[in-house]
């Protein structure tokens, strides 16, 4: 069973092209590369991510913190981390900003890109001047592909303004992910129940969870299922991204989770006639806004599929939320919209649609 998309961690929007009513303030404005560890032009950056987050769910539970953006951007020596942009007449008084997430040692065919215009500036070209200014920087970097994802809440699911404007800037849709949330806690004896009946097809595995780093004995075999997500799991129309992890890439990124102000709660499968590790799930919770945790990868190895090893996985994962006491009211995840046998396991476990993330993709000249 192939695992949960990681586009739960992006949360952009594209604005439409706008009438360019205000052309003296869109010829001064330019693209700034922001300094995450400069206090001014991170805060300036990231009020505007939050106002946008604010008017697109309409609701502040669903927000990135500072820490979330300002840990992955930091480190540039790090296999995978975000270069941050705004767009304005300076640095620190963006109308639009955005980012380039950039891979080092594995994958240099492409990059994902993120972009939120303020909506107090929105409707004055400023959109349009960015996407073509990131795209710029994208090809400096020698990545021929560059994709946009953009997320859509329930009351603009399926007809977002980047359905009408990314077809004529050039994009096609790559891949559209459906957001779902799962009422946390669930009902008494709901999760026993589907473990009772699920159960019995995994006798030849075992279960383990933790919170926190990947015990050494596993480190190991957890790195080699990261390197084969991207094959193992659904993709879109432009393909997947080769990713090499080693025990110190699984290092970095639990290390990197940790500053981003997130605990991280891991459940596998363990072959028990081989001991080899078949399957993960991975949950996380922020330390500041720990009401609504995210699903981000789940994965099983082809050859195990079939054994209820997604489900089982996902309920351990969700016993640790009560083992720790955490104050979680909400689960959301993201699968891709054909991920059928996800979806299914999804909907068996309470989940219910909200809203959806898709993806806007195309080949630089």
């Amino acid at each position: 069973m192939n695992g949960d998309s990681r586009v739960g961690v992006l949360f952009t929007t594209v604005t439409p092209p706008e009438p360019r009513t205000d052309s003296t303030h869109v010829t001064r404005a330019r693209l700034h590369r922001v300094d995450a560890r400069d206090a001014r032009q991170f805060s300036a950056w990231y009020d505007v991510l939050h106002a946008s987050e604010i008017d697109r769910d309409r609701e502040s539970r669903r927000v990135w913190h500072p820490d979330e953006w300002r840990a992955r951007a930091i480190d540039e020596r790090a296999a995978t981390y975000q270069q941050l942009y705004s767009w304005g007449d300076s640095v620190e008084r963006p109308v639009a900003i955005g980012s380039l997430e950039i891979t080092r040692d594995d994958n240099h065919d492409s990059t994902t890109a993120t972009l939120l215009v303020a909506p107090a500036h929105r409707r004055r070209g400023h959109g349009t001047s960015m996407v073509h200014a990131l795209e710029k920087r994208a090809r400096g970097l020698a990545r021929p592909v560059i994709s946009f994802t953009v997320t859509e809440s329930s009351h603009e699911m399926g007809h977002g303004a980047s359905r009408v404007v990314a077809p004529r800037w050039g994009y096609t849709l790559d891949e559209e992910n459906v957001r779902r949330d799962i009422d946390w806690p669930r009902p008494a004896g709901e999760l026993d129940d589907l473990a009772s009946r699920w159960r019995p097809s995994a006798t030849a595995y075992e279960i383990r969870s933790w919170r926190g780093p990947t015990p050494d004995t596993l480190a190991e075999d957890r790195a080699h299922l990261g390197s084969i997500m991207p094959d193992e799991a659904p993709h879109g129309a432009f393909g997947t991204r080769l990713e090499r992890w080693d025990v110190a890439r699984l290092r970095e990124y639990e290390r990197t989770v940790d500053e981003m102000g997130r605990d991280l709660l891991t459940t596998v499968a363990v072959h028990r006639p081989t001991g080899q590790l078949v399957g993960f799930s991975d949950l996380t919770v922020s330390r500041v806004y720990p009401d609504v945790a995210y699903q981000w990868d789940t994965l099983v190895t082809a050859p195990h599929r079939g054994h209820r090893l997604g489900g089982l996985m996902k309920i351990a994962t969700m016993r640790l939320l009560e083992r720790e006491r955490l104050a979680t009211t909400l689960i959301t995840t993201f699968n891709l919209a054909t991920n059928q046998p996800m979806i299914t396991l999804n909907d068996a476990l309470g989940a219910r649609v909200t809203g959806c993330s898709i993806s806007w993709a195309r080949t630089l000249a």
